[in-house]
C-alpha cells in the first residue's frame, strides 16, 4: 500500500468526493486522473463487504464523483489458504447483471479475481482459529 502512495500519488483509505450528504464511506485508494477519480479496493472482509465496495463505486460512478473503480478478490479454490472467510469473485459473479444495467455511459468497474499459481505440498498451512483468524 505503501507504494501505491509514495510512487504512484494515491490517496490510501480516502472519501469518494460524492455530490450529495449520504456518503458511503471510505475506499482502499483513490487516485486523481485527468479523465476523473478512480478506485480501488481489495476484499478482506466477507461477500456482504465485496457487495458494499462495488456499490461504493457504481453510487461514485452514478454521482460523476469518479471515472471508475476496480475491487479486486480472490477466487473460491483460494478460500483454504485463506485465514478468514472472504468473499469471492464466484459469489459475486450472479450480480454482475445487476450492475451491468447501472445508466452510466462513460467509465469503468472491474472486478479481478486474484488466483494462486501453485500449491507447494512442503509448505505447511497457517493454522486457523474457530474465529477465522490465524494462529500466528
Amino acid at each position: 500500500m505503501i507504494t501505491l502512495q509514495e510512487y504512484f500519488g494515491w490517496q490510501l483509505e480516502a472519501t469518494i468526493p460524492v455530490l450529495d450528504e449520504n456518503k458511503p464511506g471510505k475506499v482502499d485508494a483513490l487516485k486523481q486522473t485527468s479523465l476523473g477519480n478512480v478506485v480501488f479496493e481489495w476484499e478482506t472482509g466477507n461477500i456482504s463487504t465485496s457487495h458494499r465496495a462495488l456499490n461504493k463505486i457504481a453510487l461514485g460512478m452514478l454521482n460523476g464523483a469518479i471515472f471508475g473503480g476496480a475491487l479486486a478478490l480472490p477466487t473460491r479454490r483460494l478460500d483454504p489458504y485463506l485465514t478468514d472467510r472472504i468473499g469471492n469473485y464466484e459469489e459475486l459473479q450472479p450480480y454482475f447483471p445487476v450492475w451491468r444495467e447501472l445508466p452510466i455511459d462513460y467509465g469503468l468497474m472491474l472486478v479481478i479475481a486474484i488466483e494462486h499459481d501453485a500449491i507447494d505440498p512442503n509448505t505447511p498451512l497457517i493454522g486457523k482459529g474457530t474465529d477465522g483468524r490465524a494462529l500466528v
